[in-house]
């Protein structure tokens, strides 16, 4: 059986370093905000409404390695940290005061 100290699990994600994007380039950052982003909330996004000119194809592989080596990643990550969690039992005892 998994037993988990809540108070320093709540601790550890305060302590926590806020995920921040890294450093895109301005094509990259378009296709980030126009495309990726918009997708991933379940937007639609066509192709007339992109600006061909606001990017190069080497902005499109670096927007597929941010998505390969960071966001997938974490995605994966988080999904077995909570599937971790939600597989512990609760387990209620009393607690000794002194």
């Amino acid at each position: 059986m998994i037993q988990v100290n809540t108070r320093k699990l709540a601790e550890a994600i305060r302590e926590a370093d806020v995920f921040r994007l890294p450093e895109m380039t301005s094509g990259t950052a378009y296709l980030f905000e126009e495309l990726y982003e918009r997708l991933t909330r379940g937007k639609d996004v066509t192709l007339s409404s992109l600006d061909f000119n606001a990017f190069e194809s080497d902005d499109i592989n670096s927007l597929n390695c941010l998505h390969t080596e960071i966001f997938e990643r974490n995605y994966y990550t988080a999904n077995g940290i909570k599937s971790a969690l939600r597989q512990i039992e609760p387990v209620c005892r009393a607690v000794d005061y002194v």
